[in-house]
Formats: structure tokens, C-alpha cells, sequence
């Protein structure tokens, strides 16, 4: 899979990016949700990762703005928030949005990933 992250926390970005490669994905590494609007457009994404937590635009916002232009792509939001906060924050449950809870392992990153493949697939 092509995919965008976006992590504000270099830290975890970079271990991100390396658990994505070990799965054999491809991924752009942003640190900001502007950015990551920017990207989106300009190449084919098969999935975004976001943090909750980022400056400026806040991945829930980035979230929906999205499930709104681009509701084919699958949108994991990796948090240390629980599920409840997550989907109370973003108002109601998106069909394409999947949770990732932070700290997650290799086996937890690719069963998320393959989750979204699904979802992409269905659309």
C-alpha cells in the first residue's frame, strides 16, 4: 500500500515509517495535517495515519475533512485516546476510519493495515 502519515513526533514517525517498510508499504511521512491535505492531492494514497495530537488542523479534523473529499481512502487514526473518545470527538462513526491504539506493535500496525485494505476494497 501507498501510504501518508502524518505524526507530528519525530520519534514515532520514524518508527512508523519503519515498521511500513518492514510490511512492505511505501509511505510519505508528514508532520502536520496541512501538509498532508496538500499531499493527498497530489498522489494516489492508499491509506492515512494520523495522530490526534498535531499543530494547527487536528487529525480529527483532518479526518473529516477526508471521509468528506476522499471517502474511498481509509483513514487510521493512531491514539492514546480510547475508541469512545475518538468516535465522540469525531461526532459519529465513519465507515472508513479505523483505530490504531498507540503504543501498537508490528502484528497490531499490519492487522490495522489489512483492515483497510478492506475497507478500501469495499468502496
Amino acid at each position: 500500500m501507498n501510504i501518508l502519515l502524518v505524526e507530528d513526533s519525530e520519534e514515532v514517525s520514524c518508527i512508523t515509517v519503519e515498521f511500513l517498510h518492514e510490511l512492505g508499504h511505501q509511505v510519505v511521512a508528514v508532520s502536520d495535517a496541512e501538509e498532508a491535505m496538500a499531499r493527498i492531492g497530489d498522489a494516489r494514497f492508499d491509506a492515512v495515519m494520523t495522530d490526534i495530537r498535531l499543530p494547527g488542523m487536528s487529525g480529527i479534523e483532518l479526518t473529516r475533512a477526508l471521509s468528506k473529499d476522499y471517502p474511498h481512502v481509509p483513514v487510521v487514526i493512531s491514539s492514546g485516546c480510547g475508541r469512545l473518545e475518538v468516535e465522540f470527538l469525531l461526532g459519529a462513526k465513519i465507515p472508513n476510519v479505523l483505530m490504531l491504539p498507540k503504543p501498537y506493535d508490528l502484528p497490531d500496525l499490519e492487522h490495522t493495515l489489512a483492515q483497510a485494505a478492506e475497507v478500501s476494497q469495499r468502496r
